[in-house]
């Protein structure tokens, strides 16, 4: 075994391609059907989508969890552990499993070259493969077409949204963008578009591949009224269903309804009831309310144009009576403009610092120049998000509320910071 810790595999990985992406599936293919994985006897959900796959990768884990099935879960990137990114039933896998998956990996692929996420991607079937599962869910890193999580047959394919980001690699025209992400649908297999007015190339490729294909305000629809919505659709059977009187969720809107779609399809029940308990549901980064120090803080992972307008309307619709403050850092290949400009106005001032371990990240002086440019609102500069952090904790007010954005990474430093403290303080009353 070329390392016996998960840390020592996961340094290696990420430093044995050339490149940290190289969309495609020829290389990883022929590792895939070395593993010789059986899928036979489970069900394989992918979800594809600019925003909102995560949200709809959790509301289809928690249904199908609340249904008794057993679920497999693959998604990124994570916040703290590795770990995070395969779940068997809700639970995280142990580093030995990731080990041992690892070098199972690395004995079978030769000398053939795979990325960090194609690794982490064979590692998840692989294990998922050993569990006897009902479902598998595969959330897809970047597209769909050409990437990792495409290597298996999706019998329900989902795309929750087409818009811009990752323009490098996908371009700037939503309708390549949107042939790309449908390139996870399959002949004869269900295929489900969230988007309510998706880029026609989305029901084109299901065309073209002999899909079958769902689409939102069509095949599925929703009556908003205020906190709760009507939703209505077809089961397994092709029969209309009516599920009326659902809680607006935390999670994206976009990404509950066609998730409760997908679970209509599977032949999961179609009260009320059984659905409910998703507007308690909570996931990390989206839009997630917690408390620092006594004070309100939302951490969300908007990071392109779409998702920075979609937190616009939330701070909107979810006002408070004091006033709203920005921590932010963004990767420097972002559209920063389009990104805040339907953020401007929403806030009393902006907090902005390096990333320091990312080279990926926009300087802060370059940040706060661009925030300068758009927003009246005064914008401070920290040397690091820990400072960043703290100066925002000390000039907000009772009633006040941090919103942190800008990537997974910025999320991912500041639930580190508050973890950190958290844990100092449980240690500091222990030895009181």
């Amino acid at each position: 075994m070329r390392f016996d810790t998960l840390q020592g595999w996961l340094s290696w990985i990420e430093s044995c391609h050339p490149s940290e992406i190289e969309l495609g599936l020829e290389r990883m293919g022929q590792v895939f059907q070395r593993l010789k994985t059986d899928f036979s006897n489970s069900k394989i959900i992918t979800v594809a989508g600019t925003n909102g796959k995560g949200s709809c990768v959790a509301a289809l884990e928690h249904l199908l969890l609340k249904a008794g099935l057993s679920v497999g879960c693959y998604t990124s990137p994570h916040f703290i552990r590795y770990n995070e990114r395969i779940k068997i039933n809700g639970q995280q896998v142990d580093d030995a499993a990731l080990i041992h998956s690892f070098d199972n990996i690395d004995q079978l692929r030769g000398d053939i070259s795979l990325t960090y996420f194609e690794y982490g991607t064979l590692a998840a079937l692989d294990i998922f493969s050993h569990q006897q599962l009902d479902i598998v869910i595969m959330e897809v890193g970047l597209g769909g077409r050409l990437d990792a999580s495409n290597i298996v047959d999706a019998d329900i394919a989902i795309v929750t949204n087409i818009d811009i980001d990752h323009v490098d690699w996908l371009g700037s025209d939503k309708e390549v963008i949107g042939r790309e992400k449908a390139g996870i649908f399959r002949a004869g297999k269900i295929a489900l578009c969230g988007d309510p007015q998706p880029p026609s190339s989305v029901q084109t490729v299901a065309q073209e591949l002999g899909a079958i294909f769902y689409q939102r305000d069509k095949d599925f629809t929703v009556q908003l009224q205020g906190k709760q919505f009507d939703w209505q659709g077809l089961n397994a059977q092709g029969q209309q269903q009516l599920i009326t009187g659902l809680a607006v969720s935390h999670l994206p809107f976009d990404s509950v309804v066609v998730a409760i779609q997908a679970c209509q399809l599977l032949g999961l029940p179609s009260s009320s009831d059984f659905y409910q308990d998703l507007a308690q549901l909570q996931l990390t980064g989206r839009f997630q309310q917690c408390s620092y120090q006594g004070k309100q803080i939302v951490l969300d992972v908007a990071h392109n144009p779409a998702a920075a307008a979609h937190l616009a309307q939330r701070l909107a619709s979810e006002a408070i009576a004091g006033s709203n403050y920005a921590l932010l850092a963004m990767m420097a290949d972002k559209d920063i403009n389009a990104i805040l400009s339907p953020l401007a106005g929403s806030f009393a001032a902006w907090y902005v610092a390096d990333l320091q371990a990312n080279p990926r990240a926009l300087k802060a002086s370059a940040l706060a120049e661009r925030i300068a440019a758009a927003d009246a609102a005064p914008v401070h500069q920290k040397v690091d998000m820990a400072q960043a952090l703290q100066a925002a904790m000390t000039q907000m007010q009772a009633g006040d509320r941090l919103i942190v954005f800008g990537s997974f990474f910025t999320v991912a430093e500041v639930v580190k910071l508050m973890d950190d403290s958290q844990l100092s303080n449980q240690q500091r009353r222990g030895e009181a």
